[in-house]
């Protein structure tokens, strides 16, 4: 079955990623790629390829965003990857020496990662309107609790564990079975782990 993954991109977001590497078709993904259409962000793990998928869980509460199941277990997938941004900073106490352009930093501190996640919801069973996975996302945008968040690329930095701080919705022109997605979220760590360290 081809899927136009591009044009939902394009169309919702403005741009279109780069065709997929030779490493993709040679290692992994070839077939899939060719057959759907597929360009989205990717990482390279020493010489495998993958997509890297992101659960969002709470609970028994589990939310898929993948593609290596799109394949035939679309029920089992909530939303395409996020093309995921992250954003960290210092939190400093300066003070300016009188009269000149010297500062004296006393103390640093760290903030915790915020990450934007964009992506796409799709009705790829009925290609109707995705009402259900909307309000599902909207639902999990209401529930004022951490969720944990299983992703390789978020491992690596560290973050396994989110809160939602914003959220908005957007409607992709010429795809009706279509939305967009833009969702800030926040790392949290439990006051016991910054207690043990």
């Amino acid at each position: 079955m081809i899927f136009d993954f591009s044009g939902r991109i394009q169309a919702a977001f403005g741009f279109v990623t780069a065709a997929a590497s030779r490493t993709l078709y040679d290692k992994l993904f070839g077939e899939v790629i060719k057959e759907s259409n597929i360009n989205v962000d990717v990482y390279l793990s020493g010489k495998e390829a993958t997509f890297d998928e992101v659960i969002l869980s709470y609970g028994s509460e589990q939310y898929h965003f993948a593609y290596r199941s799109f394949a035939d277990q679309y029920s089992n997938v909530f939303a395409t990857p996020p093309m995921l941004s992250l954003k960290r900073a210092k939190k400093l106490v300066i003070t300016p020496i009188d009269n000149s352009d010297i500062e004296v930093v006393e103390r640093y501190g760290t903030e915790p990662w915020e990450i934007a996640w964009r992506g796409l919801l799709i009705d790829m069973e009925n290609h109707e309107f995705p009402i259900d996975k909307m309000e599902a996302l909207n639902k999990i945008f209401e529930a004022n609790r951490e969720w944990t968040v299983a992703s390789e690329i978020l491992r690596k930095v560290g973050v396994d564990s989110i809160y939602i701080k914003d959220i908005s919705f957007d409607f992709v022109e010429g795809f009706e079975d279509t939305i967009s997605y833009t969702m800030t979220t926040r790392a949290i760590r439990s006051l016991e782990v910054k207690l043990l360290n």
